[in-house]
C-alpha cells in the first residue's frame, strides 16, 4: 500500500502539470494600434466589430474605427476633460454612451431621497454614432460603476455605487425599477455593491452581479427576481448568450459558469485547463480559477471570446464549453507589465478577436 506521503507527492505532483497546462504561451499580435494616449479606464466595441469606442483617464473618450486607425468622433460632456469610466453601445450599434465623473451639486429633486443634500454625480451622454451628435445628457447623484443599453439605445441599466441598480426610462426620462442585492448569501444586514449589468436582447430581462457573490436574473416588467445563483467570490461579469436561453457569469478569482435561464441549472463551467476530467468536479486550485473581464460572442453564437486579467484571451465552443484555443498578450513595457483585457470582440467577417487593454493598446489576433 501507498503511505500517505507517497499520496501527498502524487496529488501534489498531478495539481503541478495541471497548473503547468494551464498557462498558456504568449503571442504577438497580427496588428495592433495605440488608442490612448497613457492607458484607458474604459472600452466597448461596436456590436458589428467596426469600431471601439475607448474612455480614457485624462482625455475625452474617442470612437476609433478599428482596421483605419481613425479616430472617427472625440466625445467629452464639456469643455472640462474628465475621466470617462464606463461606456456602451445599443444593441442595433446605432447609439453610443459614455459616463463621465461629474462634481458635486445640491440634490434639490433627487428621486432617490427627499432632503437637500449636497452628493456626487456622474454624466452620462447618449450619441448618435451616425453623426457624433449628442442626443441626451443626463444626470444622477451617485457615482455610477456599470452601463448597459437596451437594443434601440431608449432604455439604460444602471449599477451605481449606492448599492442600487436602476432601469431607466430614457424618453420619458424616470426610473422604471430599482433593483438590489440583499447580503444574506454572505451574511451580510446590509445591500451589497453591484458590479456589473446586462440586458437582454428582447428587453425583457436584466443581469446583475455584485459583491454578494450572487448573478441575479430579473424581469424588468415587475422588477422581479427569477434566479439567483451563488459563486464562490464577487460576481464581476454578467451576460446574455445572443441567441436566448442561455445566461454566462463569472467571478473574480472564480469559476464562469453557462446557465439554463429556464431551468437554472448549470450546463458547464469554462476550463482553462483541459486535462481535467470533463465529468468530475473541479478542485479548489487557482488553475481552475480566473476572472474573465471581457467576453463576446460569434454572430453565429458558435464561439465565445474571453479577455482575462492576466493578460489571457481563450476561444470556446458554446455548445459544450469546449476550450479551443488560449494565448496571453505580449508584455510590451516591463515597467507596466498588468494588462487587463477590457473588452474582446470578433470581427466582422469572424476570423479574428479584437481586443482592447487597459494599457490603452487595441490589438488584432487572426483566427487559426
Amino acid at each position: 500500500m501507498m503511505s500517505l506521503s507517497s499520496i501527498s507527492r502524487l496529488v501534489k505532483l498531478l495539481l503541478i502539470t495541471l497548473l503547468l497546462a494551464g498557462c498558456t504561451s504568449e503571442r504577438e499580435s497580427d496588428k495592433q494600434w495605440a488608442h490612448s494616449d497613457l492607458s484607458s479606464y474604459a472600452a466597448a466595441f461596436s456590436p458589428n466589430g467596426k469600431y471601439v469606442l475607448v474612455g480614457d483617464t485624462d482625455s475625452p473618450a474617442r470612437l476609433w474605427n478599428i482596421e483605419e486607425n481613425k479616430v472617427v468622433y472625440t466625445w467629452q460632456n464639456n469643455e472640462e476633460v474628465g475621466t470617462t469610466t464606463a461606456v456602451g453601445f445599443s444593441g442595433d450599434g446605432k447609439v453610443a454612451a459614455t459616463v463621465e465623473q461629474g462634481g458635486v451639486v445640491s440634490d434639490k429633486k433627487s428621486s432617490f431621497r427627499n432632503e437637500v443634500d449636497i452628493v456626487e454625480q456622474d454624466v452620462i451622454v447618449l450619441w448618435e454614432v451616425a453623426t457624433g451628435e449628442p442626443m441626451m445628457r443626463l444626470s444622477f447623484p451617485a457615482r455610477i460603476k456599470a452601463i448597459a443599453l437596451s437594443q434601440h439605445g431608449d432604455y439604460v441599466l444602471l449599477a451605481l455605487y449606492n448599492r442600487t441598480v436602476i432601469y431607466f426610462d430614457v424618453i420619458e426620462n424616470r426610473v422604471l425599477q430599482i433593483l438590489q442585492h440583499d447580503g444574506k448569501a454572505v451574511n451580510s444586514p446590509i445591500n451589497q455593491l453591484i458590479n456589473t449589468v446586462a440586458l437582454s436582447p428582447s428587453g425583457k430581462y436584466a443581469l446583475t452581479g455584485g459583491d454578494d457573490q450572487t448573478a441575479r436574473l430579473w424581469k424588468l416588467e415587475t422588477g422581479e427576481q427569477i434566479r439567483s445563483w451563488k459563486h464562490e467570490n464577487s460576481v464581476n461579469i454578467v451576460g446574455f448568450y445572443p441567441k436566448g436561453g442561455y445566461v454566462l457569469t463569472g467571478a473574480g478569482n472564480g469559476q464562469t459558469h453557462f446557465w439554463n435561464m429556464k431551468t437554472g441549472e448549470e450546463k458547464y463551467i469554462l476550463r482553462t485547463s483541459s486535462l481535467w476530467p470533463a465529468d468530475k468536479p473541479l478542485p479548489d486550485f487557482p488553475t481552475f480559477k480566473t476572472t474573465i473581464s471581457a467576453i463576446d460572442f460569434s454572430t453565429d453564437g458558435k464561439y465565445l471570446a474571453t479577455g482575462h486579467s492576466s493578460r489571457m484571451i481563450c476561444l470556446w465552443k458554446v455548445a459544450t464549453g469546449e476550450k479551443v484555443d488560449c494565448w496571453q498578450v505580449a508584455r510590451k513595457q516591463a515597467l507596466r507589465p498588468g494588462v487587463v483585457l477590457q473588452a474582446v470582440a470578433f470581427s466582422p467577417d469572424g476570423k479574428s478577436i479584437y481586443s482592447e487593454a487597459g494599457n490603452g493598446i487595441g490589438q488584432k489576433w487572426i483566427l487559426r
